[in-house]
């Protein structure tokens, strides 16, 4: 279980967890105290690259100097990105009745530049100034929600180790966002393309719409003709859209959302192998456990045989 204490954070009193996991790297959950004021205003000099995740709430944030100046970014259950926000003032706020609990990993531009010295080109051009010591140009980018990112936070909430070991898993995990934020980051800017044409709102929900239908029965999944009618686009549009809002296929999606939910079914501990894989739409078992390596790195059954042994002792 979490254990919160209690303290001041740039959004006025919070409850936090928080974990140094190496010097330069911290990973922190926050979540907001009834009494934190609905609008807190920060001011940055010296930032940290912060990997942030919102675990659950809302919150919008205005920023009134510094190179965001006039913009607004809000975020809400689902939203992740990547910022560096030096020498930035601004407002932060947050519904009363939602507020944001947020998940961040922060890291200093010092550590992170460590890991790609030899290579610093391949990094967007915002962040690889960050890294070389710019603090003009910030750094604001937001992914898209997936269903590894959350399996991934979920261990993190979950974590059952204590000790040194609790580091070195939590280590692990944070480290994985870091390189799955980055990777989707890099993969972003470079399939940008100046006359590419944008989701209209009403495109974005027929879009939010499908992926609904389409994890809504993983034993019969529709078809992408049949998943493009049910939303009353063309197949065409359903492809490119999707990979826009989700930053992935409709099959990668599909495939990394049946591979968190047999994770968490695996996780409790209540049902076998077999079970598990029907219950996600598998027909063969070793598709299913070739499936399920090749995202977790751990073959399903080993896995459950070590759930076990933790829900045991």
């Amino acid at each position: 279980m979490l254990k919160y204490s209690r303290k001041e954070g740039i959004t006025g009193p919070r409850t936090f967890q928080s974990c140094k996991l190496r010097p330069g790297l911290t990973l922190t959950i926050a979540k907001p105290s009834q009494d934190a004021p609905l609008k807190t205003s920060f001011d940055m000099d010296d930032a940290p690259i912060q990997f942030g995740f919102t675990l659950s709430g809302k919150n919008r944030c205005l920023y009134s100097s510094g190179g965001l100046r006039n913009q607004t970014n809000e975020m809400q259950t689902g939203s992740n990105g990547i910022l560096y926000l030096p020498k930035t003032c601004g407002t932060l706020e947050q519904p009363s009745d939602n507020p944001a609990c947020i998940l961040g990993i922060t890291v200093s531009p010092e550590l992170l530049c460590s890991y790609f010295a030899d290579n610093l080109a391949q990094l967007p051009k915002q962040l690889r100034m960050g890294l070389e010591g710019c603090k003009e140009t910030p750094t604001a980018w937001f992914g898209s929600g997936s269903p590894i990112k959350q399996c991934l936070l979920t261990q993190i909430l979950d974590c059952p180790y204590t000790g040194g070991m609790r580091k070195l898993f939590l280590e692990s995990r944070a480290m994985e966002l870091m390189a799955m934020q980055i990777h989707e980051y890099i993969l972003s800017e470079s399939q940008r393309h100046p006359k590419q044409a944008r989701l209209c709102p009403a495109d974005v929900e027929r879009i939010r719409h499908a992926r609904d239908i389409l994890v809504r029965d993983l034993e019969n999944p529709p078809s992408l003709p049949e998943l493009a009618a049910q939303i009353g686009v063309n197949e065409k549009k359903l492809k490119t859209g999707f990979r826009q809002v989700y930053s992935t296929s409709v099959f990668g999606y599909f495939r990394d959302h049946r591979m968190h939910k047999a994770y968490k079914m695996l996780q409790q501990g209540n049902h076998n192998v077999t079970e598990v894989a029907y219950a996600v739409g598998y027909q063969s078992l070793s598709h299913f456990s070739h499936a399920f390596k090749k995202l977790f790195g751990i073959l399903p059954k080993d896995f459950l045989t070590s759930q076990r042994r933790l829900l045991a002792s």
